[in-house]
């Protein structure tokens, strides 16, 4: 079962309308209905904010609606991702922008303020950006709901 289906299903579970839960997110209804039908579009176009809300509005863990990648990679949260990448960076020999350039994100103002960006960032950017790094998505998500 896809993300897409996983989504309604716990959807239906908890006893809801489409029209409530978008409407509980502050979304409209059609954005919603794309949750329910592309398996991609809760990490391109939901925050880490607004997926963590969904969730609790399904009555489930945000880690259940989400597929970990196959390279789990190191676990660490949130908040230790900018100095990771700062380090990465620094031992690849490269300016932020050649690192943007392969992240396929801009990265400057999440280096500066992760809390902020994971709030105005859809999921598939920590995503890619946790991916190139070689660090577990699911750690970033699940360790920081527990701040």
């Amino acid at each position: 079962m896809g993300i897409a289906e996983t989504i309604r299903a716990y959807r239906v579970r908890a006893g809801k309308s489409a029209q409530q839960v978008a409407s509980d997110l502050g979304i409209n209804e059609a954005w919603y209905q794309d949750l329910e039908t592309y398996d991609d579009e809760l990490a391109s176009t939901l925050t880490l904010f607004q997926a963590k809300h969904l969730a609790t509005l399904l009555g489930v863990e945000l880690s259940d609606l989400l597929v970990e990648n196959e390279h789990a990679g190191r676990k660490v949260g949130l908040l230790d991702l900018p100095t990771i990448a700062r380090k990465h960076i620094e031992a690849e020999n490269l300016s932020i922008e050649e690192f943007e350039n392969l992240v396929g994100w801009e990265v400057a103002g999440f280096l500066e303020s992760p809390v902020a960006a994971a709030a105005e960032m859809p999921i598939a950017f920590l995503r890619d950006l946790s991916n190139h790094l070689g660090v577990s998505l699911l750690s970033l998500l699940v360790e920081e709901h527990a701040h």
